[in-house]
């Protein structure tokens, strides 16, 4: 592991503790997500909008965990 790889790691596991930034990203996408229950079917602009930013938000978390799963952190430092 180099020292840029756990420095990432390290942010990730920050960011994912911040409360601040965890409640900024689950309400962008719960309110993307309420919009797109609601949005007209023939709407395909908007569609595409709000299933994006849904889209985005679970992609930036999946990339944070993903830094802090190159650690070998999530099993305890174990690796195969």
């Amino acid at each position: 592991m180099t020292p840029e790889q756990e420095h990432r790691a390290e942010e990730a596991k920050n960011l994912l503790a911040n409360d601040l930034f965890a409640d900024a990203m689950a309400q962008v996408r719960m309110s993307a997500l309420a919009k797109l229950a609601d949005v007209d079917a023939t709407d395909t602009p908007a569609i595409l909008r709000l299933q994006a930013v849904a889209g985005c938000t679970q992609e930036v978390r999946d990339l944070l965990y993903a830094a802090i799963i190159a650690t070998g952190e999530h099993d305890g430092g174990m690796t195969a």
